[in-house]
């Protein structure tokens, strides 16, 4: 089990977050709501529940008119095109290694020892009583 926890600008976004998390399926008993002080709201969560909850509550904010940034002043950005370059960039080289494993020698005779009792015991059991 884990829990999400936020703090809030407004009691209002808080109480809004707390409604949209109802509507996105959250049953009210997972969502523990603060507010003296602060205003927080704590989400316990069940796997698989953190990125929808995450998504809930920072959609609220970008409603939040004096949260950073709200959903308003990014509708306001204007749109700056990057200029084109002469050449695209150079695509990165593939970096790969190999990965080789040799067993001490110890080991290695202790492994056929295990592998030829298996196969003694298997042919063993195939021949039956």
């Amino acid at each position: 089990m884990r829990y999400l926890t936020h703090q809030f600008a407004h009691l209002e976004t808080l109480n809004r977050a707390r409604k949209w998390l109802e509507y996105a399926g959250f049953d009210p008993s997972q969502i523990e709501v603060m507010t003296d002080g602060v205003p927080r709201i704590a989400v316990r969560l069940e796997p698989g529940q953190a990125a929808e909850a995450e998504l809930v509550i920072d959609a609220v904010e970008l409603t939040d008119p004096q949260g950073n940034p709200s959903f308003w002043d990014l509708a306001r950005q204007q749109l700056v095109p990057a200029e084109p370059t002469a050449e695209p960039p150079a695509p990165p080289e593939p970096r790969t290694f190999a990965v080789g494993f040799q067993p001490r020698e110890e080991r290695l005779q202790e492994w056929i020892k295990t592998i030829a009792a298996a196969e003694l015991r298997e042919g063993y059991l195939e021949r039956g009583p």
